[in-house]
């Protein structure tokens, strides 16, 4: 028997700006106020072992708004459960102001990660061999393992741009159920951007309406991504069309880096959102194979400073 190296992935969400911090802890606290989002993806759900992810953020600024605080918590699954990984990180940011409305500001997130798998959601050669026996002589994997994981990242903001970048896993922990064979999570590199074009705005701000272009890359030992996606955004409702894939390269069996198309939609107001958005496959799995996949998110926002004369860093980045 021959050991090696294999190299473990994160589960990537459409939505990812529903809950920001789950990709830059410097997102905490950057709305001002006390922000709880949730945000659960079915992928490929016409597969009878599909993906899931879940994740529940919470984050809010300290009461002068020169910092914030928040924590994560996410799960995964795959192979009808069998698979199954969760993390919980606690996420601290701190902004500086550059100019009058240019911000700084760098974050920092530590926390704790298991993996485990249910055995009894899988059969093995030997269980069909013996008439599914309900036990299989497969030896060698355990059943679950623990590891501490922490990440970093930061942001410029603007009223109209904003630019940042984060590396999480950089313990790059061993997260194999094999302990003669190691599984690394390799160090996820996320860049990310985008801007607001302004087209119309009522009395007192009642109603807006604007474009909002926006992108993110991320690397993850020899996998890269890009979506890139665009807005338009009303005061109560958000459309959005993002599109996945690398087009400029190609992918290992000679055909265009095509993964998927994605529909975006959202509403609500100042303190209550929800998003939904269906991926068309474009891959050679294909929508008509997988089904898609489909994201829902909900967040709710309220105050918690004493001052409300200390604004926030602004964000044009949208909620969904």
């Amino acid at each position: 028997m021959t050991g090696g190296i294999l190299n473990a992935q994160d589960q990537q969400f459409t939505q990812f700006n529903a809950a920001p911090t789950s990709f830059n802890p410097a997102y905490a606290g950057v709305s001002g106020k006390a922000r709880l989002a949730s945000l659960y993806r079915a992928q490929w759900t016409g597969l009878p072992q599909a993906f899931t992810g879940f994740h529940l953020a919470y984050d809010r600024p300290s009461l002068d708004k020169r910092m914030g605080f928040g924590f994560l918590l996410s799960n995964e699954q795959a192979g009808a459960g069998a698979l199954n990984r969760i993390q919980f990180m606690g996420q601290a940011a701190h902004n500086l102001r550059l100019g009058r409305r240019v911000n700084l500001r760098t974050g920092m997130q530590l926390g704790l990660g298991a993996r485990s798998i249910d055995m009894t959601n899988l059969v093995f050669m030997d269980q069909i061999l013996r008439d599914f026996d309900d036990v299989s002589v497969e030896q060698g994997l355990g059943t679950g393992t623990h590891y501490m994981d922490m990440g970093a990242g930061f942001m410029l903001l603007s009223r109209r741009v904003w630019f940042g970048a984060s590396a999480n896993h950089l313990t790059s922990p061993n997260v194999s159920l094999n302990a003669a064979l190691p599984e690394r999570l390799a160090v996820l590199y996320t860049g990310h951007g985008g801007a607001r074009i302004q087209l119309a705005r009522g009395p007192r701000s009642r109603f807006r309406r604007d474009v909002v272009v926006s992108w993110k890359y991320m690397q993850q030992g020899n996998r890269n991504q890009l979506d890139v996606g665009a807005y338009y955004d009303m005061t109560l409702f958000t459309l959005g069309l993002w599109y996945r894939g690398l087009p400029v390269m190609q992918a290992a069996d000679g055909s265009m880096d095509v993964d998927a198309l994605s529909l975006v939609f959202g509403f609500g107001n100042r303190s209550f959102k929800m998003g939904y958005s269906y991926d068309i496959t474009m891959n050679r799995l294909g929508v008509l194979g997988t089904s898609g996949s489909h994201e829902f998110s909900v967040k709710y926002f309220w105050d918690v400073a004493r001052r409300r004369d200390l604004r926030p860093p602004y964000h044009p980045c949208v909620e969904y």
